[in-house]
């Protein structure tokens, strides 16, 4: 048993890490960012006053042509001077104002860019050194077991690979959909993922055969994901089904059976989604989870722990939530069958993800808008909340949070409103229509209100996410 002293050390190196990896991410997407309107300003040939890495205080500076190159005290973020950004300054030499209108739409574009070229980088980093998932492999490999678990307890290893909980062998997601079935009859489409019954969040064909068979209410609604679907916005699915016929207790091949014969819907294999799934909506519950070791199967016995958090729902409205809830957790960080990517093909994969990321970002604000998502938007606590979360499951995972983040980044900073870049689109995009340069006080009055909502905005979301880590432990 580990000492206190030992205990307090791990305890101090644990928030050691997570700081680390707070500041190394928040601040690369700050920089990259600016690192962008730097080299646009450049190539626009505009007066670039300083190029810092970091805030506060000069450390060090060095001119180098025009440019006083920088480091700052607070090594998080950057920041870039360009000369005559500000309001009334039209006619400084070499100035922002004095280049034609496409030159500086490029040099504020260019920040959001950037932060799309780093999401590529950090997803091209995951690919080449980590691995990505090999396309069609369910496997749910056990890749690191947290020390005092209920998943330790119950003799749980790495590289044990998980065929089935409970008995149970495969998941919602619909793998086919027998011709002239009630299911086609009722809508359903292979790639449909069910995640309610009735309104009862489920996630193995057992619990949906069970609540077909015992609900009083006909037919079931059913609320499920079209993992086919264009949008996030446009995925959400709700339909019916009939009830089903089966006596006594259902067993999971029973459940399968009961659901291809009778409604005419195949399930596809357990896969990593839906152990986790089902692990979360059984807290406090003991249960059977059968594992692939070397070259046999055993069953373990484990008891998951109880903790708060948030897992996807469709709520009686029709709308896709996550709502914070009690889940059940064994301590393990489970992990596909992956792959080293190569170089050009991980670049390749890096931009996939990157602009898959912006396009998710994009049509997750416009589920919100139209009322099909939840609004739950995450502030600066519950960004740093959630980077320390993943710096516990390694540098990797830590890395994809940070090309979501820089994702997020890009589509925000496009928003028409100032300090934000989509402020300073607007306003070029204007001055061309207008043919001349705003004001310089209508312009510090907008600026300033923008500023004050903006600070307003931030103040309730760190209010929402202090709130939600103390009532709740996690963002």
């Amino acid at each position: 048993m580990p000492s206190p002293i030992h205990a307090v050390l791990e305890q101090l190196g644990s928030y050691a890490n997570s700081v680390f990896w707070i500041v190394f991410i928040l601040g690369l997407c700050i920089y990259s960012h600016e690192l962008g309107h730097f080299i646009g300003a450049k190539l626009s040939r505009m007066r670039v006053h300083e190029f810092a890495f970091g805030l506060g205080p000069m450390l060090f500076g060095k001119k180098w042509g025009e440019t006083v190159y920088a480091i700052r005290a607070i090594p998080f973020g950057g920041l870039v001077n360009i000369a005559g950004m500000e309001p009334g300054q039209e006619d400084v030499p070499d100035g922002f104002h004095t280049r034609p209108r496409w030159q500086r739409f490029v040099t504020i574009f260019a920040g959001v860019f950037m932060n799309v070229v780093l999401a590529t980088v950090l997803f091209w980093v995951i690919a080449v050194f980590h691995g990505v998932a090999i396309p069609d492999s369910r496997v749910t490999i056990i890749g690191k077991v947290m020390p005092g678990e209920p998943a330790e307890v119950a003799g749980f290893q790495v590289a044990d690979e998980i065929v089935a909980v409970d008995g149970n062998q495969h998941n919602l997601a619909i793998e086919e959909v027998a011709p002239g079935s009630p299911a086609e009859q009722a809508g359903f489409q292979p790639g449909y993922f069910i995640l309610t019954a009735n309104g009862q969040d489920i996630a193995v064909p057992q619990q949906l055969v069970e609540i077909l068979r015992d609900t009083q209410s006909q037919p079931v609604r059913i609320g499920a994901i079209d993992t086919n679907a264009s949008s996030i916005a446009d995925s959400l699915v709700t339909i019916q089904l009939p009830q089903v016929t089966a006596g006594g207790q259902v067993s999971p091949e029973q459940a399968a059976t009961v659901a291809r014969q009778q409604l005419g819907l195949t399930f596809e294999p357990l896969d990593q989604a839906s152990v986790v799934r089902y692990l979360s909506l059984h807290p406090n519950t003991k249960m059977d989870v059968s594992v692939v070791r070397g070259e046999r199967e055993i069953t373990l016995t484990v008891h998951p722990g109880e903790v708060w958090g948030r897992m996807e729902t469709v709520t009686p409205e029709g709308q896709l939530d996550a709502p914070h809830r009690k889940l059940g957790r064994i301590g393990v960080l489970l992990t596909p069958r992956t792959r080293r990517a190569g170089l050009l093909e991980g670049l390749t994969i890096g931009a996939v993800q990157s602009v898959g990321s912006v396009i998710m970002v994009v049509e997750s604000v416009r589920g919100m808008i139209a009322g099909k998502i939840a609004a739950e938007p995450a502030g600066p606590i519950g960004i740093m909340a959630m980077t320390a979360e993943r710096a516990e499951a390694g540098w990797a995972a830590v890395l994809s949070l940070g090309g979501l983040i820089s994702a997020n980044l890009a589509v925000i900073n496009l928003l028409p409103f100032p300090p934000f870049d989509g402020f300073h689109i607007v306003l070029i995009g204007y001055e061309g229509i207008i043919r001349r340069r705003i004001r310089a006080r209508p312009e510090i009055i907008i600026r300033l209100a923008g500023v004050f909502l903006i600070i307003l905005l931030f103040a309730w979301l760190m209010a929402k996410d202090i709130s939600n880590l103390i009532m709740y432990g996690t963002p």
